[in-house]
């Protein structure tokens, strides 16, 4: 049976208030939704490196005096405050301030630190190392907060360079750190947990090689005791006790240059060109020691025999450590 004309139109008058009721109720929860879906706030960071200084390659660690500074709209969030350095030792936060350009909010900040760094000596004296500065923000992870590399106005002075280095080049560079872990947010789900950081980047050359000539003097020395030791004769027959005062005087040369490498660069994972240099003497000594004897034992047998094998045995020693010098030289350049 058919309605009246009238009660159809209330039917769909009924239908359509029920369809907006519905709408009205649905628009604060996709309100909310795009508020949690809100981009993140995006701050541009930037680094000016004063100085660098107290390189210490046995500690490992650096010095250095910087400036950093962010630029951003908020007026409340400041990630100064809430970034830190992520291989410091220790950092003094010195003259902060902060300026509004029109709606955006410069802040900035003196830092004086020392900083951790893993240097890598196999190629000392002409080694290269890449020096670090990485900050990160300790708060607000990816989804709220975003670093932007200001990369035009960050550099370093001329002067800024470490006694007995040069700065080659730098570059800073934004990225982004993963925790395998919420940190233990009770509003946080699986996967981890994302960071926005930074990361200034330093090229370091070395510009002197006094310290690798104080510490390859004694092993010279040593090398050249060793070579002498085989020169030592009387009427054909070796100076047996002459040559073994040498030999134990070019032991105990490298026995403590060994010592000195060790405080002045560091224990390494890796062998220094000096280590090495270090070892092949002490090869050396122990194989002159051996022909020492070995050369008073066959006099009997003939004084020209011992002589030709001492001359021999010692140009050998002399012309293995000179190649062995090229090479290491060679292979580090």
């Amino acid at each position: 049976m058919n309605l009246p004309r009238p009660r159809l139109l209330s039917s769909r008058f009924a239908y359509c208030a029920c369809v907006w009721f519905a709408l009205l109720l649905l628009l604060p929860s996709v309100a909310l939704c795009e508020v949690s879906k809100a981009r993140p706030e995006h701050f541009k960071i930037g680094m000016f490196v004063t100085s660098i200084y107290s390189v210490d390659t046995a500690q490992g660690t650096y010095a250095a005096d910087l400036w950093i500074w962010s630029v951003g709209h908020s007026p409340t969030k400041n990630p100064l405050h809430t970034m830190e350095f992520v291989d410091s030792n220790g950092v003094l936060r010195r003259l902060e301030s902060t300026t509004q350009r029109g709606d955006l909010y410069w802040r900035q900040i003196k830092i004086i630190g020392t900083f951790r760094q893993d240097w890598d000596l196999r190629r000392f004296p002409f080694d290269e190392q890449v020096l670090h500065l990485t900050v990160e923000e300790g708060v607000d992870d990816t989804s709220t907060l975003l670093y932007v590399a200001d990369a035009d106005n960050t550099g370093y002075l001329p002067s800024a360079n470490p006694q007995g280095w040069h700065i080659a080049s730098q570059k800073i560079e934004a990225g982004t750190s993963h925790y395998a872990t919420r940190f233990g947010d009770p509003a946080g789900g699986s996967g981890g947990s994302d960071y926005t950081n930074m990361q200034l980047t330093i090229t370091l050359q070395r510009a002197s090689i006094a310290t690798f000539l104080n510490l390859a003097a004694p092993l010279y020395a040593a090398f050249l005791l060793c070579t002498v030791s085989f020169l030592l004769h009387k009427d054909g027959r070796p100076l047996v006790e002459s040559r073994m005062t040498l030999l134990a005087g070019a032991l105990f040369a490298v026995v403590l240059n060994f010592r000195a490498v060790s405080n002045v660069l560091g224990n390494e994972h890796h062998l220094t060109i000096v280590d090495r240099l270090n070892i092949l003497v002490l090869i050396e000594i122990v194989f002159a020691t051996i022909v020492t004897i070995t050369a008073a034992i066959t006099t009997n047998r003939g004084k020209a025999f011992s002589l030709h094998l001492e001359y021999i045995c010692g140009a050998v020693v002399a012309l293995t450590f000179v190649a062995f010098n090229l090479f290491l030289i060679i292979g580090a350049v």
